[in-house]
């Protein structure tokens, strides 16, 4: 008996270890064939799944830097610059503005320097698109906190006056790009810390007027709802559909612009014939009309301080106060002013010099041209100036802005108005 006990048991123990191998056999068949469906599985399910990329926080809109001999100032992060002083603009009780070349070139930072207390903004020229609506060029956050420590505000300049100057308008054409290139000015301004954008879109064809409007408008609400100005340079006209200013609506733009800064300069241009560059019977005919579709508020009359030098046949030279005076003492020129001719009164000098080309003629302002235009902005309570540009002028035309519009006679009247009986 005890051997068929012990025969039977070793029997059921051999039967559960081969139950056990058979167990053992077919798990560890299931577990390979679903390891081998998992990737399948994980296919079916990343192809049915929503990813959600997280929102960028806003940085400054990429740039392509444009070649220069002059190496960039490395650029902080938006954390490394300071809040912008909330101080009184206009300083002199009319605006200053003055646009700037974008590597302070021409004497424009010593000009800056020796003019900061009356200059209320600074427009540098740094910044172009290209046809999708991105920026590029140069800046200098050097000069942002430079401006905002001497209570200036910096708009500068985006503009489409070289390279490529068609480029913006697809950009304008096509309402995506359009939203898209206004994101990038408004991603610029708040990572940089300016004070505002300045436009300067210049000959366009006039099909382009809508979407130009359309693109101030949209750009304008975009701007306003940070605290930040924008401003636009317009071409002079006395008329809404006058010289090359067809694409720009006045009476809309008007609206939703903080300055419209009047380009009353380039009358006689550099691809013309000599004559005055900005006569003064031009320029009252042009902030007339302007007075009559914008709010004179927001008006500024554009201001050149430049000259032109133009030879027997071919374009003129833009020239530097300084390089005009180099010419006339080398040559030993006889300066002339005309102060009126058969259209009306002009007040700009001229002379003429001999060259290896022939005979050459400049044409450039004087400080009683500049106190003439001065005065016209008094007469019709504009806004104030727009100087073109910072660092080309002669050094006493400073001292005729500051007699002519610290004391402003316009503005002080104004203000014993109210002390005045029956006023």
């Amino acid at each position: 008996m005890k051997k068929l006990g012990r025969s039977l048991s070793t029997i059921f123990l051999s039967l559960l270890y081969i139950v056990a191998i058979l167990v053992a056999g077919v798990l560890i068949v299931q577990t390979w064939i679903m390891a081998r469906s998992i990737p399948l599985v994980q296919a079916a399910t990343t192809s049915q799944v929503l990813v959600v990329t997280p929102t960028p926080i806003p940085t400054a809109a990429p740039l392509i830097m444009l070649p220069t001999p002059v190496p960039p100032t490395p650029l902080p992060t938006a954390t490394d610059l300071e809040a912008a002083p909330v101080n009184y603009h206009p300083k002199t009780g009319r605006y200053i503005v003055v646009w700037m070349p974008y590597n302070l070139s021409e004497g424009a930072r010593a000009s800056f320097e020796a003019n900061k207390d009356i200059i209320d903004d600074i427009s540098p020229f740094w910044y172009s698109t290209n046809s999708s609506g991105q920026l590029y060029g140069t800046r200098n956050d050097e000069l942002v906190q430079l401006a905002h420590a001497n209570n200036v505000r910096i708009i500068p300049s985006i503009h489409n006056v070289t390279a490529n100057p068609d480029s913006v308008v697809p950009v304008l054409r096509d309402p995506q790009r359009r939203a898209f290139h206004i994101q990038n000015i408004v991603d610029e301004v708040l990572a940089r810390n300016y004070d505002g954008i300045d436009i300067d879109y210049e000959s366009l064809d006039s099909s382009l007027r809508d979407d130009f409007s359309a693109f101030i408008r949209d750009l304008g609400a975009a701007l306003h709802a940070h605290g930040k100005l924008l401003t636009i340079a317009v071409h002079a006209k006395d008329s809404d559909y006058g010289g090359l200013g067809g694409f720009q609506d006045w009476a809309e733009i008007g609206q939703h612009v903080d300055q419209l800064r009047i380009m009353t300069y380039d009358y006689h241009w550099r691809g013309g014939s000599p004559g005055p560059v900005a006569p003064a019977y031009w320029i009252e005919a042009v902030t007339a009309y302007a007075q009559s579709v914008v709010d004179p508020a927001k008006v500024l009359l554009g201001v050149h301080f430049y000259g032109y030098d133009w030879p027997p046949n071919g374009p003129a030279t833009p020239r530097s106060w300084s390089i005009i005076q180099d010419i006339i003492n080398e040559r030993g020129a006889t300066v002339n002013f005309m102060e009126s001719n058969a259209r009306g009164r002009v007040e700009e000098s001229y002379f003429s010099y001999s060259s290896p080309q022939g005979t050459r003629q400049v044409w450039f302002m004087t400080q009683t041209g500049l106190a003439s235009k001065i005065q016209t902005v008094q007469d019709l309570d504009l806004a104030g100036i727009a100087i073109w540009q910072l660092g080309y002028e002669k050094p006493e035309y400073w001292e005729t802005v500051r007699q002519n519009m610290v004391e402003d006679p316009t503005l002080i009247q104004r203000a014993l108005n109210p002390l005045i009986p029956d006023h």
